[in-house]
């Protein structure tokens, strides 16, 4: 064998004794009592769904306007389909952040963060209602529904930024130590 032969068998041997080696914890869920350890301390569901929610919500007002680009007179069903999946993703997002109340109730600044971001959220309904009543005109004026897509996604950018930093506040808050398990 060359010399570059050599270097690929040892390279390849190297990463396999590693991953052999390696703890099987890096590869495992967490366990149960992970959060209990501090180790998960955001409600995963309700968190990312809200998230998720926030975040198609945006996409879909951001891609609205860019078929409104191409298509200054737009297709009835396309303007209904995405008016409608952008009311329903605000619902689920609304939905989310109320389920997300009741996990963090004993904790007061969690939830003041979750208000004020359904008090923006409250725009954000103000905003797709404007983006419906634009939208059912009679004679479609593309460029003001423009503007109420781009006042959309804009107040969900927002909304989505407060969202990311009160996860990231709730993450590096740990378990107190009385919430441990007691040994037998």
């Amino acid at each position: 064998m060359n010399r570059t032969s050599h270097i690929l068998l040892g390279t390849a041997l190297a990463i396999g004794f590693g991953l052999i080696l390696s703890p099987p914890a890096v590869y495992a869920q967490k366990d149960a009592t992970s959060k209990a350890l501090g180790g998960h301390s955001v409600p995963f569901w309700s968190s990312k769904a809200s998230s998720r929610r926030l975040t198609t919500a945006r996409d879909y007002a951001q891609d609205f306007h860019g078929y409104i680009v191409a298509n200054p007179k737009p297709d009835p069903a396309v303007v209904k389909e995405v008016t409608t999946e952008i009311g329903r993703n605000l619902d689920e997002a609304k939905r989310h952040l109320a389920a997300m109340k009741k996990d963090f109730a004993d904790d007061k600044d969690a939830v003041a963060g979750i208000e004020s971001i359904e008090r923006q959220l409250a725009s954000a309904f103000d905003h797709h209602k404007l983006l419906c009543e634009c939208c059912e005109k009679q004679t479609f004026d593309a460029i003001t529904a423009m503007k109420c897509c781009n006042d959309l996604a804009s107040q969900l950018d927002k909304i989505a930024a407060e969202h990311d930093a009160l996860m990231r506040k709730l993450a590096g808050k740990s378990v107190a130590p009385a919430a441990l398990p007691a040994k037998k």
